[in-house]
């Protein structure tokens, strides 16, 4: 409803609002996404390749922890990731404060890096979304087949033409995948682009709704995104299913990892330095930032607290938003994933697509979308906690819909027919036995819905009730008002929030992931 309402709401827009926007800002915003997303993709699959071989096919030191703190990056939001940088690397940031206090140079004499840029934007963007490649690609090094990797080093071939040759087509679906991945992560996002002033389609619908209240020209560009979008996901979807295909389903059996010898040293050095740009320097600023805004408030940090709600409201309504969505969209996601499972035909595997198809919105077109169908359809859910709340489950659907599928996945058919042989109805099946089997599937598919929920901000921005703010809309506010005391604070508690249950899956099986979370 929420894509052919923005179709029809394009489709009548006047041919004036057509004109304008074709001859002035699509051709320029098209330029800046295609870019982002193509610079973005390509510096997370060289990252995300490189990281998981040298993890799972090399002697590199402490591998098994590299393993799980890799992926730890997927707890911070690229847009608090931009907040830590700006704070460091603007001019008068902390870097050269430091410059200036070690030296007793006045402010300007530092030449400091220009962030806002297209490479700013996608070297963050890249930096905290490489888990995308880095995920699939390692579960694709643990159940791909390894016969033809020791085969060929058994012939004579080193690691380098072993890699090349043999490893590298193997993981060739997975890793375009996540690479999709991460072209759609760029498409769709929003609050990195913002705050690093890089102009493309989602900061352009946003100000077009809030600026200039245009919805027309807001429904054009959506529209726009939204065609742009969709032969990724759908080549997104096609590179899962291939890479399904290619893995081998038996046990993981260990082999002989590579000796790195003289490079070592600096290979741990850049994974090393990958994990630190990536988690251990935003949790140092941000979590410094933080100590400050609560023990040495400044005068800025007093003015712009007043009027506000307290933090403790705003930590109360993020996760109580996260949980409800997560709760609601895994309950939601059962039926779809189950029918598409256990009873595989054109109509279940259309449902179960149907459920993922708002993934071809990004959150700025789904919080427009809400804001133009409740408020003519139902006005009584228009600027409601409830309203949020439906725009929220609408939203992480498609990530709900995939794990919940890939949970249920795990359970044996023969134990489901077992049951029934038995005696067991089917309802007595599904609750004594199914459920019960898929529980840690269905514990890490809720989780990572809830990481999801506590991360989002497009659909917090436009669709909450005045008076409900979360840490990212706080975080927003703040940042907009260049207070980034104030926006390191949510930045933080977001981060730890969302640390603790990704830490916690990533400890539950001997490979760090399952079928869930490779999904």
């Amino acid at each position: 409803m929420p894509l052919i309402y923005i179709f029809a709401r394009a489709s009548a827009a006047p041919l004036d609002t057509w004109a304008r926007l074709w001859t002035g800002q699509i051709p320029r915003l098209l330029s800046n996404t295609f870019w982002l997303s193509t610079i973005a993709g390509g510096i997370t699959l060289v990252m995300g390749i490189s990281l998981a071989w040298l993890v799972e096919r090399t002697d590199l030191p402490a591998r098994n922890t590299w393993r799980w703190l890799l992926a730890l990056p997927l707890a911070v939001p690229a847009y608090s990731g931009a907040i830590c940088y700006i704070i460091l690397l603007r001019r008068g940031g902390l870097i050269e404060q430091a410059y200036m206090a070690l030296t007793g140079a006045p402010q300007g004499q530092l030449p400091v890096l220009n962030i806002y840029t297209l490479a700013g934007a996608a070297s963050i963007i890249s930096l905290f979304v490489f888990p995308y490649v880095y995920m699939p690609v390692l579960a694709a090094l643990r159940t791909g087949n390894r016969s033809l990797e020791e085969a060929a080093r058994i012939s004579g071939r080193g690691p380098l033409r072993t890699f090349i040759e043999i490893t590298l087509p193997m993981l060739a679906p997975a890793a375009t995948g996540g690479g999709l991945l991460v072209a759609l992560y760029a498409l769709s996002d929003f609050g990195t682009v913002a705050m690093m002033r890089y102009n493309t389609f989602t900061s352009a619908i946003y100000n077009q709704f809030s600026g200039q209240i245009d919805r027309s020209a807001a429904a054009i560009l959506s529209m726009v995104l939204a065609v742009i979008t969709i032969p990724l996901l759908w080549g997104e979807s096609w590179l899962s299913h291939q890479t399904n295909r290619g893995k081998t389903g038996s046990a993981w059996k260990p082999i002989k990892p590579i000796a790195l010898g003289a490079w070592r040293w600096p290979v741990l050095a850049y994974v090393g330095a990958v994990a630190f740009l990536s988690i251990g320097l935003p949790v140092l600023v941000l979590g410094g930032l933080s100590v400050q805004a609560l023990v040495w408030p400044s005068k800025i940090d007093l003015m712009w607290s007043v009027g506000s709600d307290s933090l403790g409201w705003q930590i109360a309504h993020s996760l109580g938003l996260a949980i409800a969505t997560a709760t609601f969209s895994i309950a939601l996601s059962f039926a779809p994933a189950y029918l598409s499972l256990r009873y595989p035909s054109r109509f279940t595997h259309a449902l179960l697509n149907l459920c993922k198809s708002s993934y071809a919105l990004p959150g700025p077109i789904i919080g427009l979308a809400f804001i133009m169908l409740l408020s003519q359809w139902t006005p009584w859910l228009y600027n409601t906690v409830v309203g949020l709340l439906i725009g929220f489950i609408f939203r992480l659907m498609p990530q709900s819909v995939t794990t919940t599928y890939a949970a249920l996945e795990t359970v044996p058919r023969s134990v489901e027919h077992a049951s029934r042989v038995m005696g067991s109805t089917g309802l007595q099946t599904v609750t004594r036995v199914l459920l019960p089997v898929a529980a840690p599937g269905l514990m890490a598919a809720w989780a990572l819905v809830f990481i999801t929920a506590m991360k989002e901000l497009p659909t917090a921005v436009m669709l909450r009730p005045a008076g409900f703010d979360t840490l990212p809309v706080r975080l927003w506010a703040a940042a907009n008002d260049s207070i980034y005391t104030q926006a390191a604070l949510p930045a933080f508690i977001m981060i730890v929030v969302t640390a603790i249950p990704l830490f916690l899956l990533y400890g539950r099986s001997r490979f760090g992931l399952n079928r869930a979370i490779e999904k």
